[in-house]
């Protein structure tokens, strides 16, 4: 019995070292072709497809997160003030709540245009897809579908398309 435990408790100690030293991969790397994907709002339903030819920026965020959702707002700054054309953005939420949702865009002042609520967060297709460890992410997708940015800050942003 005290044999058992002592080679139940290596073994234990074995797995809890081989996953510190190998982290799950999360996110999606940058030379992958971004997968498909289907979002409604407001003004109608937007897919990658359809958006292809021009880049993307794809962000994800919520308003319980606050780095998220700055992040949110300085990229939609960062496209206006910079006037960059050939470039949609994409900006997914993973707030639980749609009302939240409505308030933060609202307060916000972001366009709506550009803004999709995920009403299923992480048990979504779009989670799974792309591999999002807590839903918070930003890609920069080439006109061709391939991902070019894995994070950009939006400061970035700017010298990534015009390269």
């Amino acid at each position: 019995m005290k044999k058992t435990k002592s080679v139940i408790g290596m073994l234990a100690l074995v797995l809890l070292f081989s996953s510190a030293f190998n982290p799950v991969e999360t996110g999606l790397k940058e030379g992958e072709h971004a997968p498909m994907l289907q979002l409604q709002n407001a003004e109608g339903p937007v897919s990658l497809q359809s958006l292809k030819g021009q880049y993307v920026l794809l962000n994800f965020w919520a308003g319980y997160d606050a780095p998220s959702r700055m992040e949110n707002i300085r990229f939609a700054r960062e496209i206006d003030k910079n006037r960059i054309e050939n470039i949609s953005l994409v900006s997914v939420s993973f707030d639980t709540n749609r009302k939240v949702f409505e308030e933060i865009v609202k307060r916000d002042r972001l366009d709506t245009a550009t803004q999709f609520y995920d009403k299923d967060v992480s048990s979504s297709n779009t989670f799974d897809d792309y591999r999002l460890s807590k839903g918070f992410a930003s890609y920069l997708i080439s006109p061709e579908g391939v991902i070019i940015a894995k994070n950009p800050n939006p400061d970035q942003l700017t010298k990534l398309i015009r390269q």
